[in-house]
């Protein structure tokens, strides 16, 4: 009679077996909560994409830049006679008739809740007392030659000022019209100086009473992405060139 070895895992080869396979499933786990992020952030950039295509289109159609909207103003652009009530607010999601979730304000929100930002050039080139870019028929009359939008993007804070980067090898561009952006993931509790470079200041005013974080100056960060305490960086943000603007406003008859 022949005698037959039965084969099988040993426990000590189940044990490993088991390990391997908590190892997988927690990696797994790590991954979706990434995949979520970054497809918020994906999200995110498309929006801003939409908004700027927005923005481009009330300038074809009006010859000028909305102006942003404050918690006061429903979703509205505020503007005054020669400019805009704020120079920082939120996107004027109500008079370009975007899409998406609103909070009690009626501010546009971002994939995180967080209302997206808006700035404007106060540029006045001729110093006749009206913002270039947002007041109807001032950028024709002062010419492209010498239209002076004045945002600056820097990839850090470091070493800047309210209007200039450290150098030029830090300068991204310094003469946006308009700037959108979003204060990304951790928009309520950032520290960092290049996070607080784009939310400065305070604006409030309207039916929720909530004061939302704004700009301060005409400076703004863009850099990659960082969790570092201390150093964190997540804002998305996007501008206008001018000379892609002056095109749009050429093509429609607004500037010569």
């Amino acid at each position: 009679m022949t005698n037959q070895r039965q084969s099988g895992f040993s426990l000590v080869e189940l044990s490993i077996v088991i390990l391997v396979m908590g190892l997988l499933l927690g990696g797994l786990m790590m991954p979706l909560s990434v995949q979520r992020d970054n497809a918020r952030i994906r999200d995110g950039q498309e929006q801003l994409k939409t908004i700027r295509s927005a923005v481009e289109g009330f300038a074809i159609v009006n010859g000028y830049l909305p102006c942003p909207a404050t918690p006061s103003s429903n979703g509205y652009a505020d503007p005054l006679a020669a400019g805009c009530s704020e120079q920082h607010g939120f996107v004027p999601a109500t008079t370009l008739d975007l899409n998406g979730q609103r909070n009690e304000d009626n501010l546009l929100l971002d994939p995180w809740g967080s209302p997206y930002r808006y700035s404007v050039t106060t540029s006045d080139a001729n110093t006749d007392g009206s913002w270039d870019f947002v007041t109807a028929g001032e950028m024709s009359v002062v010419t492209i030659a010498l239209l002076q939008p004045d945002l600056t993007v820097c990839s850090t804070a470091s070493g800047s000022t309210a209007t200039t980067c450290a150098g030029s090898n830090v300068t991204l561009t310094e003469r946006a019209p308009v700037i959108v952006y979003s204060l990304g993931k951790n928009w309520s509790s950032f520290t960092s100086a290049d996070e607080l470079e784009n939310a400065g200041a305070n604006l409030g005013g309207g039916v929720s009473g909530t004061t939302y974080r704004v700009a301060a100056d005409g400076l703004f960060v863009l850099r990659g992405k960082s969790a570092l305490q201390g150093n964190e960086f997540d804002d998305l943000l996007m501008w206008i060139p001018p000379n892609r603007l002056y095109g749009r406003l050429v093509d429609a008859g607004h500037l010569p």
